[in-house]
């Protein structure tokens, strides 16, 4: 099955109503509407988009005067601050390709990374310093700087854009898949991309000049940069205040009035049932974003009843400049003959289209048949950097990207996700998808979390096996809890064995790594 919603509008408009082409076009616009006006929110105080553009135009000139050219490539670790804004749109406004890097790699990782997009200059913001390579360590870099030297490089600039034009189909920026599947690539997302992602969703939610934004999740991953650029773009203000955890969160997104955020289910969940949320006043919150998983109605009810708020999902990656399909408010609250809706991730945006192919034969399959989930349109990545063979097997047909989920189209064309193809459990002939079987755990009154992986079996090929988090104060068996789940699903589906952790390992999306669960299952005795 085929789906798409509504027109093809893909081209989204900056703040003087003119198309963005371009990542720098979105900063562009918005100085020209409202200089004056706050833009980013930080302890050491508040930063206006003039000062932004000014400090962001010095930049580009330094990198300029320093040689970089346009198609360079400057890469940076460092977290969600002014530092990282102004490097972005300096770096585009003078052609250079900049690449945000994850500040939690080791070391050895970080020369990894590095390795695959090539740069030439290297910022590594404050508290990052332990990531610092020695000068010669990298093969073609040659500035590295810290916070000191980024001042330093910009001193005495011009405030003016250089105003480089880059094409709408160049790539203006390099992000890094999570690398749940191993060594990260570097994702090409060009101006129409970004384009297309600032569409839809900004209008619905009302994020405007009156609003305040809050993405308490890495700038390095495209849901959170997604959320600042839309800030941007709506003149709204970006807060960047970090927060030191779950009360610290509640307490930054009360007291600074919060009307917009993004986060992963796990950290709403932690949100709603800290008894300090239950007496925080939460008017000024109107909408909460999360991806990377659907939340079980249990968290959705405890989320909406806490917060009052809209709640939002949306599905995507890295591939495809965040989320292209959404789950509304609506699509949330409980009706009569719907309550399926809510297990699904929504419905394409407009002008998506989105299938669901036979990864064996290649066959688009049926209403309700399950397959993997292919996606095509302009928020489409053109592929992977300097990784051609790749690219291509992502890539296939038309420009349709094969993401390697495995999913299903309901007649209505709602996305329901049930794993990635490659962890689908094989059992006796029979397909069998964690997914499933971790939502229908979830509901045992004793786990907090699970996560279900496929182990060798000598009868049936594969057989599943979960990872329990407990309950805080419960002490669950694994006798117990396959006794449990014999009464609520088929026999084949069944954990055969379980093993209790403290922790799901997931990256800084909120994805469970499954590659790690079953490296732990492998080393238990």
């Amino acid at each position: 099955m085929t789906t798409t919603t509504g027109d093809a509008r893909s081209i989204g408009l900056g703040a003087q109503g003119l198309p963005i082409e371009r990542l720098a076009d979105i900063l562009r616009q918005r100085v020209a509407a409202t200089p004056t006006k706050v833009a980013l929110r930080e302890n050491s105080g508040d930063t206006s988009f003039a000062e932004l553009d000014a400090r962001s135009s010095q930049f580009a000139q330094a990198l300029l005067a320093a040689g970089v050219k346009a198609g360079d490539r400057v890469a940076m670790v460092c977290a969600n601050d002014r530092y990282f804004v102004e490097f972005m749109f300096g770096a585009t406004k003078m052609g250079a390709i900049p690449a945000p890097i994850n500040l939690r790699l080791v070391p050895a990782e970080l020369r990894g990374v590095l390795s695959v997009c090539e740069p030439t200059l290297l910022y590594v913001g404050a508290g990052c310093e332990a990531l610092m390579p020695a000068p010669g360590d990298i093969p073609g870099l040659q500035t590295l700087l810290d916070t000191a030297g980024y001042e330093k490089l910009i001193a005495g600039h011009s405030t003016d854009d250089p105003g480089y034009q880059a094409g709408a189909s160049e790539c203006q920026l390099i992000q890094f898949s999570s690398g749940t599947t191993g060594q990260p690539k570097g994702i090409m997302l060009s101006g129409r991309n970004f384009s297309a992602a600032l569409t839809g969703v900004a209008d619905r939610v009302d994020i405007d000049e009156n609003a305040i934004a809050m993405a308490p999740v890495p700038f390095f991953h495209i849901t959170g940069l997604v959320l600042a650029l839309t800030a941007i773009n709506k003149g709204s203000i970006l807060l960047l205040k970090m927060p030191a955890g779950p009360a610290d969160l509640i307490r930054l997104l009360v007291e600074e009035g919060v009307t917009h955020a993004v986060g992963v289910p796990t950290l709403i969940q932690m949100i709603s049932q800290s008894p300090a949320a239950k007496d925080a006043d939460w008017s000024k919150l109107k909408y909460f974003v999360y991806g990377g998983a659907p939340m079980p109605r249990p968290a959705i009810t405890a989320a909406t009843e806490v917060l009052e708020c809209g709640l939002i999902q949306g599905y995507g990656m890295t591939e495809t400049t965040a989320g292209v399909t959404t789950l509304w408010p609506e699509d949330h609250l409980p009706q009569p003959g719907r309550d399926r809706v809510v297990g699904s991730v929504g419905r394409p945006m407009d002008g998506v289209e989105i299938r669901i192919v036979d990864p064996a034969t290649g066959r688009v399959v049926q209403t309700d048949e399950r397959g993997e989930v292919q996606i095509r349109g302009p928020w489409v990545t053109q592929g992977y950097f300097n990784r051609p063979e790749e690219t291509a097997a992502a890539l296939v047909g038309d420009g349709w990207l094969r993401t390697g989920d495995g999913g299903s189209l309901d007649a209505d064309g709602y996305l329901y996700l049930h794993d990635r193809i490659k962890d689908m459990i094989v059992s006796g002939g029979e397909n069998v998808y964690p997914a499933e079987i971790e939502s229908v755990l979830s509901a045992h009154p004793d786990i907090a979390e699970v996560g279900v992986i496929g182990i060798p079996s000598h009868k049936w090929g594969e057989s599943p096996h979960a990872v329990v988090v407990p309950k805080p104060g419960s002490h669950p068996t694994e006798v117990d809890i396959i006794a449990w789940s014999r009464e609520n699903m088929a026999h084949f589906k069944c954990p055969v064995s379980v093993s209790f952790v403290g922790a799901l390992p997931r990256n800084p999306s909120g994805k469970i790594l499954k590659r790690a669960l079953r490296e732990g299952v492998a080393e238990l005795p």
